[in-house]
């Protein structure tokens, strides 16, 4: 999953330029009438580009057995998944479309419509991976399709007992390194999400800045917490 990590690392700065520099490209040919225009085409490449990292996302995530949080998703990622993309190529896409119906001779750039088609593709291609894999990691009901809840949460809810239990062990608690160390087959988000929702049960105190290594956590109450 490592190696996965660091495509999407490697990756996310060029998706950032390239989708910066051909959407600006695209208004300036549009907003001149064609007097500004590029005679290549960059779309196969670029799509190639954002491909590659919603496949990189989504294959470290198929190969963690453990349900993943959302929230410690790169930031690209959490951008891509939103279908931001989405609405940003279908804006020029759209402006031309409406233009052109009252004067012919606005350009419609030819790359345009391939971006905004493939960049629909993949936002699809990888909500039906994500919600597949939601299934298949138990985090989504298979007939209903929601988060479950209740009963069906009963293993998260043992792991937070588990959990609160170890560091009320500690007269001091422990720190974040500890926890790790305690846990080596859980993995962090895992051990995150459970963290924050047993700080915010009151059944935990947390010192420190948080996903830092000068994180403490010490046990108060008794009270009980679903973690869904």
């Amino acid at each position: 999953m490592e190696s996965n990590r660091t495509a999407q690392a490697i990756i996310a700065p060029l998706a950032t330029l390239l989708t910066t520099f051909l959407w600006l490209e695209t208004w300036v040919e549009i907003l001149s009438r064609g007097a500004y225009h590029s005679p290549d085409d960059l779309s196969k490449y670029y799509l190639g580009v954002m491909t590659a990292y919603a496949g990189a996302a989504e294959i470290s995530k198929w190969l963690n057995t453990e349900p993943t949080d959302p929230t410690q998703d790169p930031r690209f990622e959490r951008v891509q998944r939103g279908g931001f993309f989405v609405w940003l190529w279908l804006a020029p896409l759209l402006f031309a479309y409406a233009w052109r119906i009252t004067n012919p001779s606005i350009p419609m750039p030819g790359p345009l419509q391939k971006i905004a088609f493939g960049i629909v593709g993949i936002f699809f291609l990888k909500a039906a991976s994500r919600r597949w894999r939601h299934k298949k990691h138990g985090v989504l009901n298979p007939v209903t399709g929601e988060v479950k809840s209740g009963n069906e949460a009963a293993p998260e809810n043992d792991f937070a007992d588990t959990l609160y239990a170890r560091i009320a062990a500690a007269p001091d608690g422990m720190t974040i390194g500890e926890l790790f160390a305690a846990f080596p087959d859980v993995t962090k988000p895992r051990l995150y999400r459970t963290f924050d929702k047993l700080v915010a049960a009151h059944r935990l105190s947390r010192t420190g800045k948080p996903r830092t290594p000068d994180v403490r956590y010490r046990a108060l109450g008794q009270n009980k917490v679903d973690v869904v």
